[in-house]
């Protein structure tokens, strides 16, 4: 009788076990975001810039929409607000963007580049010349009000 009692008490505690660990994934799977998001409006890592990225076909893409000197240009003078910096980026199996490039509009100089989502707000970009342990990864952070958008030309807003 005391093992049929032991046997008995073993399946009730193994069900309840069961039912805790599906509870917390239940719980686990509602925490997480379905398809984290790259698009939206990005500060970058000087905070003297923002990239507004979006869905470009299947792709992203990006460009330049604020300045905190709007009459920035790049060393030949070419203007920097409306310049488009991010391109051709795919999505990877790992959840990263990648297999694009970057541009940098101030030395005019493109890169490879991979945009990875540490959390909701914060955004880490790579560029990289032929290997990515070789790049250089900064962190852009989402922005979080209404910025004044540059213009692409000067009768525009």
């Amino acid at each position: 009788m005391y093992r049929a009692d032991f046997v008995g008490s073993s399946r009730i505690a193994l069900g309840a076990i069961t039912g805790i660990a599906l509870l917390a994934g239940v719980a686990a799977a509602q925490t997480l975001p379905a398809d984290p998001d790259v698009t939206g409006v990005w500060i970058d890592h000087t905070g003297q810039g923002a990239v507004e990225i979006s869905t470009c076909g299947n792709r992203v893409c990006g460009r330049v929409v604020w300045l905190k000197n709007p009459n920035h240009k790049s060393r030949s003078g070419k203007r920097i607000c409306g310049a488009q910096i991010l391109g051709d980026l795919r999505k990877a199996s790992n959840g990263a963007w990648g297999s694009g490039w970057i541009y940098n509009p101030e030395d005019e100089e493109r890169f490879s580049a991979e945009l990875q989502l540490a959390n909701a707000n914060t955004l880490l970009v790579t560029g990289y010349l032929g290997i990515k342990l070789l790049g250089e990864t900064f962190t852009w952070k989402r922005a979080t009000g209404t910025l004044e958008r540059c213009t692409t030309d000067a009768g525009a807003r």
